[in-house]
């Protein structure tokens, strides 16, 4: 009578780590292969989880599961791998391969482990790495309370603005964020705009335009320019925790927040104001951004319809001695939306900015941008503002005592949120910037127009006149300033 030989395993490897790094899952994959070649057993698949923890559920999406689905399809018998940490960190996972479940035969090189033998010590490994993460989180739950307390923000990358510290170089007080001043130099241009009027849309056309993109290298979008209106941390201020997945700027309570150990790009508030201006308003991420001077601001002489822009196109005519028509090109163009006109955009912006720069640069331009005699008082808001929040805590005291009802407590509580939310109406408009308001430290205007955003220029126009555009007929040609004038009126607002 002969004897069976013996059946060879069929192997499947398995390599996991929690970073990411490809180094460290090739080293677990080479070993394993080495080992396995060492027996003499043949290699079926090799599965890959880089970027994975083990001590947390892996979902339907991981190698991990499709491990699992193989093994249950007869693919292989034998997993192997390099320690039982790489396996997993949880007995749960354990029990989801062993008996009474699975019957996966499991080899671990380090350790000596192989479950045909006994199965005891991978499990007694298993738990006592399982009870080891479990002590790292609550001490790593322990510093996560003291380090915002400290007003550290968590690791991780940091907003647009701000450069990470690491350790090695921070300060006495452990300084997390370091200010980036080529991106921080965006962070404020993005207020400044905003408050002082401009569509988010056109800021972000602005600063990619301008050669500024974004900490992904791609240019700005309204969504994008909105996150940064709506982040407490350019203020200084670390926001409460979020449960994972379900983070919501619009929902971070800015008396909340604890003050944060770096350095505010803008004041507290200037993201008052532009958090007043977003919460509550549909994000509208497709707004106009314009391209020209005057799209959408100069009118029609007559119909008074909005001008939009357009493209036009030279049509030359075959030279009189010969040689054929010069070549046609494309110019921008302004268009009345009923077809009463189409003219060269060029020449009209260039003459608007003129008009612009002379009137801004006349001494009684000081006039447009003197504060109102009623402007409010900041300072006496924020102090209001803090006897409310003094009074909110004081309610909480009494309730606790018993000195004051539930009922009692809501209904004060009510009046003191709505008093509060007057006083951040207040000062968002206080802090809203007025177009004119930064030419009062202005020598060049010509040359501080030139380096305008399109977005503040469209904004000084806007607050200064109304341009309205004539015909001038079909086949004529504008190309002097006298010529514009003639065709342009100027219907000024103020001043």
């Amino acid at each position: 009578m002969t004897s069976a030989v013996p059946r060879v395993p069929r192997v499947a490897i398995y390599a996991r780590q929690s970073v990411d790094e490809d180094q460290g899952i090739a080293q677990q994959l080479e070993d394993c292969r080495t080992e396995v070649h060492r027996r003499g057993w043949r290699v079926v698949a090799e599965h890959q989880d880089n970027d994975t923890s083990a001590s947390k559920e892996r979902g339907p999406k991981t190698a991990w599961s499709a491990m699992l689905k193989a093994f249950d399809a007869g693919e292989f018998d034998t997993v192997i791998v390099t320690e039982t940490s790489r396996i997993t960190r949880s007995l749960v996972d354990v029990l989801d391969i062993r008996p009474p479940r699975r019957d996966i035969r499991v080899v671990v090189i380090r350790e000596g482990i192989d479950t045909k033998l006994d199965d005891f010590m991978l499990k007694q490994l298993v738990l006592l790495a399982e009870r080891e993460v479990r002590i790292k989180t609550e001490r790593a739950a322990r510093y996560a309370v003291s380090r915002r307390l400290a007003g550290h923000p968590t690791p991780g990358k940091p907003p647009h603005g701000y450069g990470w510290v690491p350790s090695i170089e921070r300060d006495a007080a452990g300084t997390r964020y370091r200010v980036d001043e080529a991106e921080a130099k965006d962070v404020r241009r993005i207020f400044r705009e905003f408050l002082a009027g401009a569509p988010l849309a056109q800021i972000a056309r602005d600063l990619s335009d301008a050669g500024s993109l974004t900490r992904r290298g791609v240019r700005w979008h309204s969504s994008t320019v909105r996150r940064v209106l709506l982040n407490p941390l350019y203020a200084a201020l670390l926001p409460p925790a979020q449960p994972t997945g379900l983070f919501d700027a619009t929902a971070i309570d800015l008396d909340a927040c604890t003050p944060g150990a770096w350095e505010a790009i803008i004041e507290r508030d200037q993201l008052v104001a532009s958090r007043g201006r977003l919460i509550g308003v549909r994000a509208n991420h497709s707004g106009t951004a314009r391209k020209w001077l005057l799209s959408g601001l100069a009118v029609c002489a007559i119909c008074s319809h909005p001008v939009r822009s357009a493209s036009g196109e030279t049509h030359p005519t075959a030279r009189k001695a010969g040689g054929g028509a010069a070549p046609s090109r494309r110019y921008h163009a302004y268009r009345c939306p009923k077809g009463h006109f189409m003219r060269n955009g060029d020449i009209i912006d260039q003459y608007v900015s003129n008009i612009c720069v002379a009137r801004l640069s006349q001494e009684d331009a000081i006039d447009l941008i003197t504060p109102r005699p009623d402007s409010i008082d900041v300072a006496v808001l924020n102090s209001t503002r803090e006897a409310l929040k003094g009074r909110r805590q004081s309610i909480a005291s009494f309730v606790a005592r018993g000195l004051m009802t539930d009922i009692e407590a809501d209904d004060s509580l009510m009046e003191i949120s709505r008093e509060l939310q007057a006083i951040s109406d207040q000062i968002a408009l206080a802090v809203r910037e007025d177009p004119f308001a930064e030419l009062a430290v202005v020598d060049d205007v010509e040359a501080w127009w030139e380096g305008a955003t399109l977005a503040r220029r469209r904004l000084l126009v806007d607050g200064l006149m109304v341009v309205r555009i004539k015909p001038v007929g079909h086949g004529r040609r504008v190309t002097t300033s006298d010529a514009v004038a003639a065709s342009v009126d100027i219907e000024w607002r103020q001043g």
